[in-house]
C-alpha cells in the first residue's frame, strides 16, 4: 500500500511539472512579445528624449 501511494506521489509530482512546463511554452510567445515591445519602448523614449521630449506625461503612443 505505502509503495503504491510513493507511486501516486511521484506521479502527481511529474504532473504537475508537465502543467508547468506546458503554461511557459503556452505564454512563451507572449513574454516574447512583451519584451520586445518594452525594448521599442525604451528605444522610443530615448529617441524622444534626444528630440527634446523629456516630459514623462507625454506618451509616445498618443503621436500620429
Amino acid at each position: 500500500m505505502d509503495e503504491l501511494l510513493e507511486e501516486i506521489k511521484q506521479a502527481e509530482e511529474h504532473l504537475n511539472e508537465l502543467k508547468k512546463q506546458y503554461r511557459e511554452q503556452r505564454t512563451a510567445g507572449l513574454r516574447a512579445a512583451i519584451e520586445a515591445r518594452n525594448e521599442a519602448d525604451a528605444m522610443i523614449r530615448e529617441e524622444m528624449k534626444s528630440l527634446g521630449y523629456s516630459s514623462p506625461s507625454i506618451l509616445w503612443r498618443n503621436f500620429k
